[in-house]
């Protein structure tokens, strides 16, 4: 929602003139135009209240350094700035929607005592390199401890808002943390860089500075370095990596440990892929099961990733097991570890099990639903006791795993014909998430394709910019039954043969070609389009007749290739082969 809808549809008008009294008070947009203000900017700096809407703050008054806090979002309250010879006081608070800004909620009132013992305006112009680092959780204190400002990313951390912490004594402000130590820095004068602290129930890296004026403590900063502890262990690895140092195997930190995916790595601008970034964040946040359903290529492993790094495992491992690559027979040694002469050709010493591989972490089961009934009862025993018994071994082992299975079957229907576990289904669909089809997105083809030019440009050393039109207007017609992973290798041809910087229609391959020309039929037509009128065939007739349509139309749509046929239809590959010798289709 724009501000200025937010203004007309709560008529804050009336509202502004009974709240702030003798203060200008403002509604500035994420431009930092006026969109709404009240009459006391007469009394105050001679404006009229309409001939000022609509420009910009920084045109009507000079509030250097606070307008850059402005600028960055920060929440503060009553600090002094000096406009036109006058003393006044200003406070201000951003309107925030999805993290992002909207604009704010101005005030500035004529400071009767002056601005004499202020921090605020050395400080700003002290703090001006820190204003680039948004992601940096700041807060300020006076000398009294009170809260005087504060960024939404610090509130972030305290699950809180920036507003709700202003005016707060900083002893009280926290909660579920341990005290802060900023009244200790304003009393020893010594700064404290790079000192864990509890806040919210999390272990962050903060910093904290005491502020001086003329020589005498005015106040403290404190800053949040990292939001978790656990991020300069990482960091260290990476900076001994980078260095060829060999670096001590640190008990919080996996070596399975993955970033490389996360929910920014969800391609796509659609109001589906919104929605289910959105929903991921949500799950990510607590510890229950989550079955991924959809169909294949369309990125249910990326989702596995993303829900692990939003999630409060993300210095865990993420161990990975395809329950369709691996046979029945040494799918439980993969799953529960096995120990020494287990069987014949154990491992000698014997071998963990993916449950204890990802203790502290994120298991991803793909394909669960190839899972064996006996491998299901197994399974099923183990998550309910979490607690696994490794094979040739009487002593159990207690895991803390998160389980993400994902599935392109109707797992409904495998229950109901008695190929799944009810129990474990339930189990393992604490909450589900449903990754739509790139044909229900068609609108983020686009961003796709040029996140894959992106990535071929850098692979194959290439520089291509774009498609030609006519190549757009192919991909755009095609119903991508591999979904996202056939527009890859779509792009990934297309690559291969290219020649100048456009990719070109006759770039892509033949059977994207042949079906973005040819339009399937509607339903009422397909009788028609079949031969037949409905009058001289019988039912089984009928269906025959159309059944060899549809086969006939979806090989011409693939270009004769009959693996792309059957995965048009939905069907195996040697179902398709049995349906062409049915109906004798050569």
């Amino acid at each position: 929602m724009e501000l200025q809808d937010l203004i007309e549809q709560t008529a804050f008008e009336p509202v502004l003139e009974e709240l702030a009294g003798e203060s200008w008070t403002a509604f500035l947009d994420r431009e930092l135009k006026v969109v709404a203000t009240n009459t006391a900017c007469r009394s105050l700096f001679g404006w009229d209240s309409q001939e000022i809407t609509g420009k910009r703050l920084g045109d009507l008054i000079n509030l250097a350094p606070l307008t850059s806090l402005v600028v960055a979002g920060f929440c503060f309250k009553s600090e002094p700035v000096s406009v036109h010879g006058k003393s006044l006081s200003c406070s201000y608070v951003p309107i925030l929607e999805d993290g992002k800004s909207l604009g704010g909620f101005l005030t500035i009132t004529e400071n009767q005592e002056g601005a004499a013992g202020g921090i605020q305006t050395n400080l700003a112009q002290a703090l001006g390199p820190l204003f680039d680092i948004v992601q940096d959780g700041l807060i300020v204190v006076d000398r009294q401890g009170v809260i005087t400002l504060a960024n939404q990313h610090f509130a972030d951390a305290l699950g809180a808002r920036a507003q709700d912490l202003i005016g707060k004594h900083i002893l009280s402000a926290y909660t579920d943390s341990k005290t802060s130590r900023l009244p200790i820095v304003m009393e020893t004068g010594q700064a404290e860089i790079g000192w864990p602290h509890l806040i919210n129930g999390r272990d962050v890296v903060a910093c904290r500075y005491p502020l001086f004026k003329d020589g005498e403590i005015v106040g403290a900063l404190g800053r949040i370095l990292f939001r978790d502890v656990r991020e300069v262990t990482l960091l260290a690895n990476q900076l001994n990596s980078l260095m060829g140092q060999e670096s001590k195997k640190p008990p919080v930190i996996s070596k399975h440990c993955d970033f490389n995916y996360d929910v920014n790595s969800i391609v796509g601008n659609s109001k589906l892929i919104r929605d289910l970034k959105a929903s991921l964040l949500r799950v990510a946040k607590r510890g229950s099961s989550v079955l991924i359903i959809g169909e294949s290529g369309t990125g249910k492993e990326l989702l596995a990733h993303s829900l692990h790094a939003a999630s409060q495992r993300r210095y865990g491992p993420f161990i990975r097991v395809n329950c369709a690559a691996i046979p029945e027979h040494l799918l439980e040694s993969e799953l529960f570890g096995y120990s020494d002469g287990a069987f014949t050709g154990a491992r000698k010493g014997g071998q963990a099990g993916k449950f204890e591989l990802a203790h502290g972490g994120t298991l991803f089961l793909d394909e669960i639903s190839d899972m064996s009934i006996t491998m299901q009862a197994k399974l099923l025993r183990v998550l309910q006791e979490k607690e696994i018994t490794p094979l040739g071994s009487d002593s159990t082992r207690k895991f803390d795993v998160r389980v993400v299975a994902a599935t392109n079957i109707n797992m409904e229907r495998l229950v109901e014909e008695g190929k799944f576990r009810r129990d474990l289904y339930y189990r393992l669909n604490i909450v589900s998430v449903r990754v739509p089809a790139l044909r229900q997105r068609v609108e983020d083809v686009v961003a796709l394709v040029e996140h894959f030019l992106d990535g071929f440009n850098e692979e194959f050393g290439l520089k291509v910019t774009g498609l030609t039109q006519e190549a757009w207007d192919v991909l755009k017609g095609y119903d991508y039954p591999g979904n996202v992973r056939e527009l890859r290798n779509v792009i990934e041809s297309a690559f291969n043969v290219v020649n100048g910087p456009l990719i070109r229609k006759s770039d892509l391959p033949d059977y994207v070609l042949h079906a973005s020309v040819r339009i399937p039929p509607q339903p009422v037509d397909l009788l028609a389009a079949a031969g037949i009128d409905g009058e001289s065939h019988t039912l089984p007739g009928m269906l025959d007749a159309v059944e060899k349509y549809l086969i006939e139309d979806a090989i011409a749509r693939a270009g004769g290739n009959r693996n792309e046929a059957a995965s048009l239809l939905g069907i195996s590959r040697p179902g398709i082969y049995k349906k062409l010798q049915k109906h004798q289709i050569q």
